[in-house]
């Protein structure tokens, strides 16, 4: 069953091995399917290739993280409606299993095996363990310069 956790924009901190992080996403759409055990938040992030200013920060980290969607180590929500509709329906299952999608439009798919944890300051954190599935998009931005690597994207 497909629960919306909300459907107006949200302010996500990511956070990539090798101390890498970005500030400038945001999400919409939060959505949560629940499968027996298994809980899947998916967060729709194809709003941030929207942006009319290539060089914004939120289409510049959403550049980031289409590139570097295998390095992710964590990501944030600050918003708590978000947080308490998922820890009420944490709460009603036994043993629970975290998963997250994160929705790149023609950019990709990606869904992580995660932990939840609760923000002492509010919102929710997903640590995560491993990518368990992947599919990459048809191509990047033509013609954006992508800094971390110094290659064209």
């Amino acid at each position: 069953m497909k629960y919306s956790l909300r459907k107006t924009p949200s302010h996500l901190h990511l956070a990539y091995k090798y101390g890498e992080g970005s500030d400038g996403l945001t999400g919409r759409n939060f959505t949560l399917e629940v499968e027996g055990a298994v809980l899947t938040v998916g967060i729709d992030v194809t709003p941030n290739f929207h942006i009319r200013n290539k060089s914004a920060p939120a289409y510049l980290d959403a550049i980031n993280l289409a590139h570097n969607y295998h390095k992710l180590r964590s990501l944030q929500c600050s918003d708590n409606l978000v947080r308490a509709r998922l820890i009420r329906a944490w709460d009603q299952v036994e043993q629970p299993q975290m998963r997250m999608t994160l929705d790149l439009g023609e950019r990709g798919r990606f869904v992580y095996s995660v932990q939840p944890h609760s923000l002492f300051t509010g919102g929710i954190q997903f640590d995560v363990e491993e990518l368990v599935d992947e599919q990459p998009g048809l191509g990047y931005a033509p013609g954006v310069e992508y800094e971390a690597e110094g290659k064209q994207a």
